[in-house]
């Protein structure tokens, strides 16, 4: 396969990555945005905004542009521009070799519990082993609430977030990454799903949630790793998510 149709198709994966993001509401508005590695490449595929914003919801290929880390708005034509917090991306990937996609939004729920400090534990298992995995792994916090606009906060987010799946921004969103842009996606849901359950469970007075016992973290955690379960999850639950969006065209816009 050519890197043209390499980088076309990815294009096409980061806009629906963006679509599907707003239907669960992962994305608000027009704020939240998109990433992905070119594979073997120090090229990126980003969600930018035109020069009028219809909102991530409507995110078309055309949106999608190929930079590297040191692309500035500059680089750019149609008028289009970088996310305001492009540092998200770069310093995520120059940190972390193994990324190979980055989502950023701002779901209520994920948001709510950062501002209460409610800790996202392992509290269910086999209804959402993916929700369970990111309890498992942690989920660190990062305790500012300002837009991560240059290097140096960027850096200081990736420093907070160390090896973790995602990452609540306390008082502003998250941060999911992930191999490919299927597997971050999905794990931005499962963090809202895990968030919308903490906060089900501390909203009952003088409830108490139970945590699952080691031996059901185990178990559950050997079976999604020796059945190869959580890429085939990540991917089945990213077809779900697909099929589901009521506009799947990509490639114009509406």
């Amino acid at each position: 396969m050519s890197t043209t149709t390499d980088v076309d198709e990815l294009r096409t994966l980061v806009a629906q990555s963006c679509r599907i993001l707003a239907s669960t509401g992962c994305v608000r508005e027009i704020t939240g945005h998109v990433s992905a590695r070119v594979p073997g490449t120090d090229r990126f595929l980003v969600r930018c905004r035109p020069p009028q914003d219809p909102g991530v919801e409507f995110t078309v290929v055309d949106d999608i542009k190929l930079v590297d880390l040191e692309t500035t708005n500059a680089d750019l034509d149609g008028g289009y521009a970088l996310p305001g917090e492009w540092a998200i991306h770069t310093e995520l990937y120059r940190a972390r070799p193994d990324i190979g996609a980055v989502v950023h939004g701002h779901p209520r729920a994920s948001l709510l519990c950062g501002v209460l400090d409610l800790p996202l534990q392992p509290v269910i298992g086999a209804y959402d082993p993916g929700a369970m995995e990111l309890a498992v792994r942690g989920v660190p916090v990062y305790p500012r609430a300002v837009l991560i606009s240059d290097r140096e906060l960027g850096g200081a987010l990736a420093a907070a977030m160390g090896e973790a799946d995602a990452c609540l921004l306390r008082g502003h969103g998250v941060v999911a990454v992930g191999e490919d842009v299927q597997q971050a996606t999905v794990r931005a849901i499962k963090l809202e799903t895990l968030a919308d359950l903490t906060l089900g469970l501390h909203s009952v007075a003088g409830a108490e949630p139970i945590l699952l016992s080691p031996e059901d973290r185990a178990e559950v955690a050997e079976f999604v790793s020796s059945r190869n379960a959580a890429r085939t999850y990540a991917q089945w639950t990213w077809d779900f998510y697909l099929r589901s969006l009521s506009a799947a065209d990509v490639t114009r816009r509406d």
